[in-house]
């Protein structure tokens, strides 16, 4: 018999949708960042989709266009230890962008109490001025 995945069977645990969001404010050309996002204690968290939104250096965009920042990130779920990925990897790479996130082929378990780890590396010549990562799910409440 198959291990069940810990959001495959939440009987009558109530789930709301819900977005935890990182934000690196003004992060230097060449520079690096740090931010935590601290999942709540009322509830678990399951990740299932990502997306990102930057500007740098004041670029102005429209609709048909889209920033794609020279910007790296590493992440780390406190809770379990274990980092996302083996190296710091492109936002482009790993996070979607607005109205087409990325999808997580699993969904992943972000227990209450933990945080979210975000390092940040740029590599752009100019300064982001914003980059903020949105990590979108739901949480998953211990009673119903």
């Amino acid at each position: 018999m198959a291990r069940q995945r810990p959001w495959e069977n939440v009987g009558n645990r109530r789930r709301d949708f819900y977005v935890y969001e990182s934000e690196s404010l003004l992060l230097a050309a060449g520079g690096t960042s740090a931010d935590t996002i601290a999942i709540e204690a009322d509830s678990d968290f399951i990740l299932q989709k990502l997306t990102y939104h930057a500007t740098v250096a004041d670029a102005q965009t429209t609709d048909a266009t889209r920033i794609i920042p020279n910007v790296l990130v590493q992440i780390t779920d406190t809770g379990s230890g274990r980092q996302l990925m083996q190296d710091a990897i492109s936002v482009s790479s790993f996070f979607g962008y607005g109205a087409l996130p990325f999808i997580l082929p699993n969904p992943r378990l972000f227990m209450r109490n933990s945080t979210i780890q975000i390092a940040y590396t740029s590599f752009e010549a100019a300064a982001v001025d914003d980059i903020r990562l949105s990590f979108i799910g739901y949480k998953i409440y211990g009673t119903a």
